[in-house]
Order: C-alpha cells, then sequence, then structure tokens
C-alpha cells in the first residue's frame, strides 16, 4: 500500500459556500505544489446517485423527505463506498471531500423518528461507514455554520442543477427541516474527531467575505500540511 493521503471534508448545510470554499482551498492547496484529489458526494453520475437525485427531485413520486432514515442512510453510504473503491486515494498528497458520511449522519439525524436518539442515530452513521464499510475517515471536518434563513437566500441564487433544474430540492424547500440539520451539524461537531466549526455569517446574517473565510480555514490546515 502507498502512502495515505491527509482527507479533508467540507460539510454545512445548503447554500453555505461550502463548494466556493471547496475550490479554493482546492486552488490553494496545488499553489503549495501538493497533488490533491478530490470527491464530490452524491455522486450524481453514479448507479447510487442517480437514485438519491430522484429522491432528492421526487421526480418519480418517491421523496427523500419520506423514506426511512436508515435506508436513506443506505443510499448515501452505498454512493460513498462505491466512489472510494473506484479512487486511489494514495496517488494523492490530500484529498478533499464535497461532503461526506458526517452529512449523511446531520441530515438523516435531523429526521429520527420522535423518541428516538440523534446521537445514537449519528454513532450509527459512523460506524456504519467508517467501520462496516470501511469507508476512509477524513482526518479534518469543517462545518461552514450559517443560520437558515442565509441559506434559503443563497440556495435561492443557484441557478440550474442537473439533479433538480432551477427549483430547490425537497430537503433545500424545508426550512425546519434545514434548522434539526444545522442542530445535526453541531451535535456531530461534537461526536466526530477532528472537526472544525466555522461561523460564516455576520450578525446581521450576510456571509462573511469569503477571503476571510478560506484563511480561517488555511489556519487549521497549515499545522497539518507541516507535519
Amino acid at each position: 500500500m502507498g502512502k495515505q493521503p491527509l482527507i479533508i471534508a467540507l460539510e454545512g448545510i445548503d447554500g453555505s459556500g461550502k463548494s466556493v470554499q471547496f475550490k479554493r482551498l482546492h486552488a490553494r492547496l496545488e499553489a503549495t505544489g501538493l497533488r490533491v484529489g478530490v470527491l464530490d458526494f452524491p455522486c450524481y453520475d453514479s448507479f447510487f446517485g442517480r437514485e438519491i437525485g430522484k429522491m432528492l427531485s421526487n421526480a418519480e413520486g418517491v421523496s427523500a423527505a419520506v423514506v426511512d432514515v436508515k435506508s436513506m442512510s443506505l443510499w448515501y453510504a452505498m454512493d460513498r463506498k462505491m466512489a472510494f473503491d473506484q479512487f486511489d486515494p494514495t496517488l494523492y498528497d490530500v484529498v478533499l471531500l464535497n461532503r461526506s458520511t458526517m452529512a449523511n449522519a446531520a441530515y438523516q439525524g435531523s429526521r429520527v423518528p420522535e423518541g428516538a436518539s440523534a446521537r445514537d442515530f449519528i454513532q450509527w452513521i459512523f460506524d456504519l461507514e467508517f467501520k462496516e464499510l470501511q469507508i476512509p475517515q477524513p482526518e479534518m471536518f469543517f462545518i461552514f455554520d450559517i443560520p437558515t434563513a442565509t441559506s434559503r437566500a443563497n440556495v435561492a441564487k443557484k441557478g440550474h442543477r442537473d439533479y433538480v433544474g432551477d427549483d430547490a430540492d425537497v430537503y433545500e424547500k424545508d426550512l425546519a427541516f434545514l434548522d434539526a440539520v444545522r442542530r445535526g451539524y453541531h451535535l456531530c461537531a461534537e461526536i466526530f474527531p477532528g472537526t472544525v466549526l466555522l461561523s460564516c455569517a455576520e450578525e446581521n446574517g450576510s456571509m462573511k467575505p469569503m477571503e476571510v473565510i478560506e484563511d480561517l480555514v488555511w489556519s487549521h490546515i497549515q499545522p497539518l500540511l507541516n507535519k
């Protein structure tokens, strides 16, 4: 086996600026001469990713919002498992993940049945993906944290996306759900080792400058690179 890379996952509710920071971090790492691999989840061009896209858009009358949480979690987990099975991380110094196991835990953990423990469910996801399926575990997770009102405003600016068209998906449309997901991410920050929770909005709800957020992310990563 070759040398294992540093794996970093970027997380956050929809519209958190995660994808923008993903591109900026990718470019900054490559500018230092590092070999950088990327994986973007869900992989909508894969078998499992296509089915996830259908459920997120309710294209075939089955909505991701009503599929039971463990079944929905398995779709995301298998999409990730297949992607890593077809990906050689040893070719890279750093691998960046645009969403990861933590997204599965935060989004599905917010939908656990009444009376069930979200913390226990998040731990179940952790065990499912990292222990049972042996999906590589990131050394560091960044959660880009914003209020849900800011999220909704940012999602409205996204424009066309292949899996859902010009509309918001079934998760993005539900602000109460996004509130629960945000709380789920905060809970994940307590459970997942190596997590950095970043406040990315000003007091008035507007986004902090992307350069400020980028530099904050870099300040956490640089010590790992120095090792």
